[in-house]
């Protein structure tokens, strides 16, 4: 029996699997995240690393025994940065063969059958990446400017509708109240303080995320017409990057796929589907069905020529079991 590792590291959590070449799933496990180009190669390594040690003590095998990892490394942007990271975790982990691509790649797996596309995963950030036919590929990277990175960027925008209702440039909204419970301020004033002043604060209101979402699903107005800009300038980057790759939005699907994008009532999902289809009513736009650590897996079974009907229904029966499955 061979078994693949599966590796996908965002800048929150790093998460781990283990699949049999029967495409079943029979170890995960997560640990915090990294982003090399800012906290460092061996940061990210030590995390993939732990990880991939708890994972393979779950599922009761020895390193010899993995016949394929693949690593799906947030921060993977540039030419020739697949190859650094591959060979770095190859040489910490004495792992062989190994391929390590952007995460956004894997992710782009999560959907059952599909081989080509374009992928856009919304979390702590946000990216997106197409690849076509021949197997070329555009990674946005470093094009996904400050404003579209996914729930921070999201947070920041939100922190501001509170600060323009003080001002009386929008209508008042839900979000003043929310904000002032999360940092124990009294008045708009104390929050703007907080938010120029205190150290980490900017970062840590990202967690405020699933409140802000559940804000827009009831219908809050100033929050739902945050998530509408949001989602008009996504459909913009995802068109500018089909016109970049020179393919219709006809010939491929788009994925969508990340925490942010998460959940039936997902008013900003919805969003981005509207104004997709808005621009090309023939665009088919589909939800990833698996967590992106699955789609590492299964680029593995690909590069191992392991495929067919019964691996995929283990694929599904075994990520159900595991909680890999998006809901």
């Amino acid at each position: 029996m061979r078994y693949i590792l599966g590796i996908d590291q965002g800048g929150t959590k790093t998460a781990a699997a283990i699949m049999r070449e029967d495409g079943a799933i029979i170890g995960t496990a997560v640990t915090k995240g990294a982003y090399f180009p800012r906290h460092g190669i061996e940061l990210a390594l030590n995390r993939m690393e732990e990880a991939a040690k708890e994972v393979k003590r779950l599922a009761v095998i020895d390193w010899e025994e993995i016949s394929m990892t693949v690593a799906g490394i947030t921060g993977i942007d540039w030419p020739g940065e697949d190859k650094i990271m591959g060979d770095a975790l190859r040489k910490r982990m004495h792992l062989e063969p190994v391929i390590a691509c952007n995460d956004m790649i894997n992710a782009l797996y999560t959907v059952p059958g599909i081989s080509h596309g374009m992928v856009l995963c919304a979390g702590t950030g946000m990216n997106g990446a197409i690849i076509d036919e021949t197997g070329k590929q555009f990674v946005y990277g470093d094009y996904m400017e400050d404003m579209m990175q996914g729930g921070s960027a999201l947070a920041l925008r939100a922190i501001r509708k509170v600060f323009d209702a003080e001002m009386g440039l929008c209508g008042a909204t839900a979000l003043t109240g929310l904000f002032l419970e999360y940092a124990g301020a009294d008045t708009v004033d104390q929050l703007l303080h907080m938010f120029m002043t205190k150290e980490g604060f900017t970062d840590e209101i990202r967690f405020l995320m699933p409140e802000i979402m559940k804000l827009a699903a009831g219908k809050d107005q100033e929050t739902c017409r945050m998530m509408e800009a949001f989602a008009k300038r996504t459909a913009a980057f995802i068109f500018a990057g089909f016109h970049k790759m020179g393919i219709s939005p006809r010939q491929e699907k788009i994925v969508l796929a990340g925490s942010v994008l998460k959940g039936e009532d997902n008013y900003l999902t919805a969003q981005i589907v509207k104004e997709v289809k808005e621009r090309e009513p023939e665009a088919s736009v589909v939800m990833a069905e698996y967590e992106p650590v699955v789609g590492a897996c299964v680029m593995g079974l690909r590069a191992l020529h392991l495929e067919g009907k019964e691996t995929e229904q283990n694929i599904a029966v075994s990520a159900g079991e595991k909680g890999l499955i998006r809901t």
